[in-house]
Parts: C-alpha cells; structure tokens; sequence
C-alpha cells in the first residue's frame, strides 16, 4: 500500500468514526413541565468534541400537545441550545414554576453560585453564592452518591457535598510558632500529607476526589444553606475524614419536614475497614436514613439563618438490610404517602446483583415512617425460565417512577439478559409487566429500551437504541402504559437527534453509510457449569455483496465481570462492525440473568467464562460458515473483557489469531494489594464467602499461587497472537502495570505487541482524545493482523 493510500484509509476510517460518535445520544437530566399551551420536554445531550478533548453538553426543548381522543401527538421541537462550560447542573422544581442551576464563576477563585430562575424558567430571582468555607465540591454525580432534590413547597433543595479536610500545615511554616498559636491548631502541624488529614481516602476510581459527603440544605429565597448535623458520623467523632459515613441520594419527605438519605459506611461501621472502589460496585453496604430538618429549615427561612434550636435525633430505617438505597417517596393508590427503594437484606459478593423493591408508609401527621408497614413489593427471585422475569438489575430507581393517572404502578428500568427493558411494577401485588412497544413500528424488537423520565400526567418519555441505530426519544401515553398487557401497545417518536460533529478534520457520512451491518441475538445453552443457564451473543454482521469474502470475526467478551453487553448503539463497535463480524458475549456471570447464574462465575473465572465464549465461537462459526472465516478469528476486551481476552490467546492459540486489551487484568496475584477493588481477586478466584469485608490484609502464599493459576500470565508460553495492550495511566482499577506486565512478556518471547499508554486517562480511556486514538489504533491493528 502506497503513502497516499495509507493517507487515504486513514482518512476513510477518521471520517467513519467521526460520524458514529457524532451519532451517539447519551441523555441525562430529563424533564417534563407542563404549560397551559401543553408539555415542555427538556434533556441535555452529551456530545463529544475531539478538537477540544471534552464532550459538549445541548439542552434540548421540545413541546408536546396531545390528542387524547385519538392519541396522537402534535411535537414542536426548537433548536438545541450550547450550555457553558462553567453551567455545572439544573434542576427543575416538582411544579416546573423554578429552576435552580448551579454555575462556577471563571476566574481563579471559582466560586460556585445557585442561580434561582423562576415562571418557568424566565426570570432570575435569586443568585446564591456558596461560601467555600462551608464545603469543598457538590456531587452532581447523580447516577451514584449525588442527589439535588427539591421540597415539595419548593422553597428549599437537599444536596451533597465533600466535606472540608481537617486544616493541616507543614512541619515549617512560621505561623505554625506564632505566640498566639493554641494547642488545637499545633495538633494540625506536619499532616499535609497524612491520610484523613492533608490527604483524603476515597472511593477509587472516578471517584478519586470523593472521600466523605455531607448533606447540606439551601433556603432559595433567603440565599441561607445549612448542614444537617443530626446524621450518622464517626464513632469517635474526631476530625479526620477517615471514619464515619458518605451521606447521598437524600430527598425531602412529603411533609418536607424530615429528609431520608442513603449512607454508605465509610469506615465505621464494620463492614468497610478500607474504602473500596465504588464505580460500578453495586454491593458496597449502604442504608436508609431519615433526619428532622424542620428546625434548620426554620433557622434559613430567618435574615441571619441562626439555629435556636437542634433538630432531632437520625434514623436508620433499614437496619437489617445490607443493601438499601435509592429512596423515592410516592402516593400510593390509597393516597397515602409511600417510601420505595432498593434493598438486598443479604446482600451479595459479587459487583453486581439481584435487588428487591421495598415499601414502606409515612405518616405525614406524626412526620414518621409506619415501621410496621414494610413490603416487599418485588422479592428477589430466580427466573422460571429463559424468558421469564430475570430480578431486578439496576443501580438507581427512576427519580419520578410513578404512574399518577392510576396510582398504583411505578416504572422502572432493568436488565433482562441481553435488552435493557422498561418494566411496569405493580405495587399492590408486586406483578411485573415488561413494557412491549416498538418506536420504529408495530412489531417486536430486540432494540433496548429506557424510560428518560414521565410527565406530571403519567406519560413515560423513553429512549429506543438499536445495534445498528442511534437513540431515537418518543412516549408512550399514560393510559397505554397502565393498560400494558402481553401485546405491542402504541408509542410515538418525538425527536430523532441530528448529528453532532466531532471534529473539524473530516466530514460526515449519511446514516446509511456509516451503519451498514445488520444485528442479531444468539442463545446457547453451553454442557459445562454448575448452572443450566444460556449464554447470549449479540452478532453484528456488516452486510456483504454477493460472493464476497467470508467475514473475519472480533468476539467481544464484556468487562465487569457482573455487567452486560445491551442491544443497543456503542459507537466503538459500531466502528468495527463496519468491517468485521463482531459477536458481544454475555457469558454466565452477566447481569440480567439471574443471580444464581450470577454468583456460578465467582470461583470459576478464567475457566467457565472462557469456555463459554469458545462455545458460542463454535456456534457462531458453524451456523454462519457461509459468511464467517472461521480461520480469521480475533479478541478485544477490556478490563474483565481484557483478562478473558488473554485467556483465550493464551488457552486456545490457534483459535484466537490477534487481540486487543484495554486495561486487562493478566496477573491477578500482583494486582490483589494495588487495585481499589481487592475483593474481586478473592471472590472471582476462590468464590463465595471468600472475602473478609471485616479485614483488609494481603492474600496468602497459597492464595497468591491460586490466583497466579487463574490468571492469563500463566498460559503467556502458549501466547502467538499479535497484541495491542492500551492502558489508562491513571487507572485505579487494574494497575497500569497489569498490562506493561503483560506487554514486556509477549515482546520478550518474540510475539508482535503494541503498547498505547494515556497519561491522563483512567480505567475506561474515556477521554475524547484518548478513546477516539484508541478505537482507531485497534481497528488498524485488526487490519494488518486480521
């Protein structure tokens, strides 16, 4: 191949990319008010910007006026509107009447205001600075440990924020010797860099500045924000921030007199001597608290915002739950007032897992949760069959799930196998109704489905992605969604979101150009195992001219392990599907299948993982041998993707001929005492139970020798394949050196290797620059090797 035809492909490849990740639609914060002229849907698109390394954010508006006689929708979209990069989040009051969006000023000092907007949204009435002495940042991660939530009168919101560092100094600072220094402020000298002190211990990785949340209210009209004080903290209550709990997820109660919140044990109460990574995490001990904020509402509805009087006592309302959170109060079907949230009581080892659907009534008179009143609305359970309910997979309850035209139906959304899925709950029986409708048409879908929020009335605003097709928004009426049975009920779409370009070095391709492969969901039920379980593939098959070439194949075993390859758009994929034949494995150990076949991989990984992704290989390859090489086979995984990936080069040689790792894990002996998450090395190697939540040591000498034989280093001998190893340099995950590791054995035995290394970039090379340079150094790696 020429120089310009090198150029040539390369370009062809850059514009190809550029066009799928500009197709993406990633949506947050989604909202729906209504108008006396109809409904105003807004959301916030994230869009990527290669050029300026960073995604975009658009707020979108759209005006829905409905025809209930005939269900049809009249939808009046404006254009998308760029938010500022010093916009840091908004939220809507429950009415719509007020938004509140937080901003950070642009010079050195950043300080952070909460603007208050009110009529809609039209005019600024309030702008509140946030003294900087009263907390360090907000969490606005509201996927996890944030929450910015309203009072019902919409006079006041509840947020989280890190706590203030204990003040520290250095051994040499002459202040430190002042006359006037006392004997509190010398116990803070030399612990700049002690832990708990001068350096926080925090979550791991994305949450590498979290270390303790604080809850923290704020009066909208007299500007005033106060901590709330009466919440779990540490024992001894001492000054480090090693200790006591990270307080999040809070939401007003109806009353608005109290406030119930999710608090994970940060290191005192038993279950967390060492803070562990949290992303992703989703059985790190948590529960429900309820504290009295009627006081401090008092105090900061006052000019100076003083106390004259303490609230009362916390309440932990889940003290026999391992796993509790996600609170949301509702009106039940009695008008009464409901709690619902997450729980687990037993909880599980593995990252992910099963959750329950718990409720409980509040007594708005007495300002108290009705103890004796707890159901379980939704029991953990095992599926019946392969089609049947799977459980509960998710990490975070809708943030408005009620059906308000029939009070008695909430919807969720949830992982069922290979579909991410909207389901209706019934909260009298705890029926589970999967959500049929199809945006595209009137048949069935495999597509992926996920309510974004519902109107005051009831509507359900929901996404639809497709492998081969970026997220379309629609709704499905309130009445359709409370009479959904077993058959395809109507849906509408509202907005197919134009392309946003990623970069200024290349053009666009039309849709058809850029998605032009076909997809398809695969079962098997592999012989080996414990569980008699289905594995599923999700094939995507780039579409061929007649007599073509037999397809090469790339198996894509996801990461997690407890995780799950949806049936819907990832624009990386997309990008290789365009070339070859990929085939997503959901092998037993995945989310949405159960817990039993779940928890069957923990013990069993670098086998039964490994043997099911051969097994559905060899399906693949002899019930597609008409269009796949079955001598052209590939890998690419990342993180558990990346360890499975090592396997299968190093168990089956001559099946897998060339590999890309990103982040692998390939030596789980060395990784055990440098990873945020030490648990999984125990419990993925040796199995249930393994792991003492009460301790933090190192692992054995024969422990050590167990999980030297479970990992990929021990098949590195057998290893011919070619092999790009990328690594995020500031990964807590998987240390960086897992993959060097690997990197320097396979170039020591003479195999062909390349190493991408991202200084900046963390477990997920997510970073626009860094994810755009690798998926395209994969996909050329795949070319010459493949």
């Amino acid at each position: 191949m020429g120089k310009d035809q090198d150029v040539d492909a390369i370009m062809k490849d850059a514009t190809l990319y550029n066009s799928l990740v500009a197709s993406a639609v990633d949506l947050s914060q989604a909202n729906v008010q209504s108008t006396k002229h109809g409904k105003i849907l807004s959301f916030i698109r994230s869009a990527r910007d290669i050029d300026f390394n960073q995604r975009r954010k658009f707020l979108h508006h759209i005006m829905l006026i409905s025809n209930h006689d005939d269900d049809t929708w009249t939808v009046l979209p404006s254009p998308p509107t760029q938010m500022a990069d010093n916009i840091l989040f908004r939220k809507v009051s429950p009415s719509g009447d007020k938004i509140a969006i937080f901003t950070r000023s642009s010079d050195d000092i950043e300080q952070v205001f909460i603007e208050i907007w009110q009529d809609g949204g039209s005019s600024l009435v309030n702008k509140i600075p946030v003294p900087k002495s009263l907390h360090g940042d907000i969490c606005f991660d509201t996927n996890w440990f944030g929450s910015i939530n309203w009072n019902k009168d919409e006079t006041a919101m509840v947020y989280s924020a890190e706590r203030t560092a204990p003040k520290s100094s250095s051994f040499f600072e002459k202040e430190n010797y002042s006359k006037d220094s006392s004997s509190d402020s010398l116990g803070w000298i030399g612990k700049t860099n002690t832990l708990g002190f001068g350096k926080g211990e925090n979550w791991g990785e994305k949450y590498t500045s979290t270390c303790v949340l604080d809850l923290f209210v704020v009066n909208v009209e007299t500007g005033n924000i106060g901590k709330v004080e009466n919440v779990p903290v540490a024992k001894d209550k001492d000054s480090s921030t090693l200790k006591g709990y990270t307080l999040g997820q809070a939401i007003f109660s109806p009353d608005g007199k109290s406030i119930v919140y999710t608090a994970w044990d940060g290191g005192d109460g038993g279950q967390m001597p060492r803070r562990l990574g949290s992303i992703y995490c989703y059985q790190r001990h948590c529960a429900l608290y309820q504290s009295s904020v009627s006081n401090l509402l008092d105090a900061l509805s006052s000019i100076d915002g003083n106390h004259d009087k303490d609230d009362t006592d916390y309440l932990c309302i889940t003290p026999n739950d391992r796993l509790a959170r996600s609170p949301r109060f509702i009106k039940a079907n009695s008008s009464k007032d409901m709690l619902i949230w997450l729980s687990n009581s037993k909880g599980f080892d593995t990252h992910g897992g099963v959750m329950g659907l718990s409720m409980l009534e509040y007594d708005s008179k007495q300002g108290a949760l009705v103890n004796t009143s707890r159901e379980i609305v939704a029991p953990i359970h095992e599926p019946e069959n392969d089609d049947s309910f799977p459980g509960l997979f998710m990490n975070q309850l809708p943030e408005h799930p009620f059906l308000s035209n029939d009070a008695r139906h909430i919807l969720v959304n949830t992982q069922w196998r290979s579909q991410s899925r909207v389901i209706r709950i019934d909260l009298d029986d705890g029926t589970v109704v999967p959500l049929s409708f199809n945006l595209k048409g009137d048949d069935e879908t495999m597509a992926s489905q996920t309510l974004l929020c519902m109107s005051p009335e009831g509507d359900a605003i929901v996404t639809q992605s497709d492998s081969n097709s970026p997220a379309v928004v629609g709704v499905i009426s309130a009445e359709n969604v409370s009479n959904a049975g077993t058959e395809v009920i109507k849906s509408r779409v509202l907005s197919k979101l134009g392309p946003v370009a990623a970069t200024c070095s290349v053009g666009l391709l039309k849709d058809e150009e850029c998605t032009n492969f076909q997809s398809t969901v695969i079962r098997v039920h592999p012989p080996h195992g414990s569980v008699r379980a289905p594995v599923e593939g999700i094939l995507l098959l780039p579409f061929r001219k007649e007599k073509a070439e037999k397809l090469p194949l790339i198996i894509v075993p996801h990461g997690g392990p407890h995780s799950c390859t949806p049936t819907s758009f990832i624009p990386s994929y997309a990008f290789l599907a365009n070339s070859y034949a990929i085939l997503h494995v959901n092998f037993r150990g995945s989310s949405g299948f159960g817990q039993a076949a779940l928890e069957s991989l923990a013990g069993t990984a670098g086998t039964q993982d490994v043997e099911d992704c051969v097994f559905l290989t060899n399906h693949v390859l002899k019930e597609f041998e008409m269009v796949i090489n079955q001598d052209r086979v590939g890998v690419c995984g990342g993180s558990h993707g990346g360890y499975l990936a090592s396997h299968l080069i190093g168990q089956h040689p001559d099946m897998f001929k060339v590999a890309a790792l990103r982040n692998p894990v390939t030596n789980i002996a060395t990784m055990t005492t440098a990873t945020d998450i030490p648990d999984w090395c125990y419990i993925e190697t040796f199995g249930l139970g393994s792991y003492d939540w009460s301790k933090f040591q190192g692992a054995t000498k024969e422990q050590l020798a167990q999980m030297w034989d479970a990992s990929p280093i021990a098949y590195v001998n057998n290893v011919k394949a070619p092999t790009l190893v990328a690594l995020g340099n500031s990964d807590k995950r998987v240390p960086p050196s897992q993959g060097i590791e690997y990197y320097h054995s396979l170039r020591s035995k003479g195999v062909d290797t390349k190493l991408l290394m991202y200084e900046d970039d963390d477990h997920a090379i997510d970073k626009v620059k860094s994810e755009s340079d690798h998926w395209i150094n994969i996909k050329h790696w795949f070319d010459k090797y493949l």
